[in-house]
């Protein structure tokens, strides 16, 4: 699991675990606030205040867990001031470390105070971690868990969608309109029941699920689409789930009926494509060509993009986007990876449409940890 030093003393992380993929892999202990984690050839060591030191010690897979007070008591009886820059270069010196390789954002105070005492500090050029991509068995079974959350969560949307009447062509439920904002909470209330959180959620009907990132606003109506992407993280774990469907509550009109059918089509393609050793900015490639012969062509139109026009898939793990990619720029698939397969479709209009499906890419084709179904009317 260890980073590859490639000639230099120890690697150097100095982050909160809870927004740092790679420390929270590296070390498996989640905290809010900064701690320091040193990697060298013999060992590795996660420094931190008092009061995460025993949760640490408990939970943290590194090989020594130690208290940065330790090292400020130290500092105060030398007549220094005990700030968190010279705590790190205490530690750092005991371990004998004097070039460092750390992530590209390591913070700049601290690599000039690193620098001007002497040590020698590089930004990596690539991840830090790598084998972060492969996932193992446990791994896949975290990732599972966390759709299984999301397709929970799309249970409540579908439901809540079938419980709506219409009136006016908008969506009422329970005698108040059934808004963006409304739906998203239902299956935010839904996601917290199996101890997952999510931020961003989109719900958009109609044109507004013609910008793909546009999480939804207002009343949904009858007869429009509804993209749906739930992309939860595991409170357990970290590990993120990522699925997207397409709803219509009532009848599609038959443009979108056939919009959505070249989704479809294009996302079977593309899942019958992964496979270890493909190039994921192939497997896009065919997704683009796939559109491109059912009709739907990609350009601006009117001030907007219209069509296919961003990525087939991303990686999904620690993070919700984290490599490799299926897109122009590609990645060579290999067994283990975790991605995402979501082809879309978009013409302000008729609508937009999206379908994502998460897969674990194995020898010979890939393993699809989504089971929800894919019904356009509901």
């Amino acid at each position: 699991m260890g980073c590859e030093l490639r000639g230099y003393d120890a690697l150097v992380i100095v982050a909160a675990s809870e927004h740092s993929a790679d420390l929270l892999y590296a070390t498996r202990f989640c905290a809010p606030d900064p701690v320091v984690f040193v990697q060298s050839a013999a060992q590795t060591v996660l420094m931190v205040s008092d009061l995460e030191l025993d949760r640490a010690r408990a939970h943290a897979t590194a090989d020594r867990v130690v208290a940065s007070s330790q090292y400020e008591r130290r500092l105060r009886q030398a007549g220094q001031e005990p700030a968190a820059e010279a705590v790190l270069l205490a530690l750092l010196r005991d371990l004998g470390a004097t070039n460092l390789l750390v992530p590209t954002d390591f913070p700049l105070r601290t690599a000039d105070y690193l620098r001007a005492a002497g040590l020698r500090v590089d930004p990596t050029t690539g991840p830090l971690f790598p084998q972060r991509q492969l996932k193992t068995p446990a791994e896949v079974e975290a990732i599972r868990a966390a759709i299984q959350a999301a397709e929970h969560g799309l249970e409540v949307a579908v439901e809540a969608m079938r419980r709506a009447s219409v009136r006016g062509g908008t969506l009422v439920l329970d005698g108040a309109p059934l808004t963006s904002e409304r739906l998203r909470r239902h299956i935010h209330h839904c996601l917290l029941d199996h101890d997952c959180t999510a931020a961003h959620t989109i719900v958009a009907g109609g044109d507004q699920a013609c910008d793909p990132h546009e999480e939804g606003h207002g009343p949904l109506r009858a007869g429009e689409a509804v993209i749906i992407d739930v992309f939860p993280q595991s409170l357990a774990t970290g590990y993120f789930g990522d699925i997207t469907r397409t709803l219509v509550r009532g009848s599609a009109a038959p443009a979108l009926q056939r919009q959505y059918a070249a989704v479809r089509t294009a996302q079977e393609l593309a899942l019958g494509r992964i496979a270890a050793g493909v190039d994921g900015a192939e497997v896009h490639r065919q997704v683009q060509e796939c559109l491109a012969q059912a009709g739907y062509q990609t350009g601006e139109h009117g001030g907007h993009l219209q069509g296919f026009f961003h990525g087939t898939g991303h990686g999904v793990g620690l993070e919700i986007h984290e490599a490799p990619r299926l897109g122009l720029r590609g990645d060579r698939l290999q067994a283990g990876h975790a991605v995402t397969v979501e082809p879309g479709l978009y013409y302000r209009g008729v609508g937009g449409v999206r379908l994502e499906d998460t897969v674990i890419v194995r020898e010979g084709g890939c393993e699809n940890l989504v089971t929800f179904p894919k019904n356009l009317q509901v």
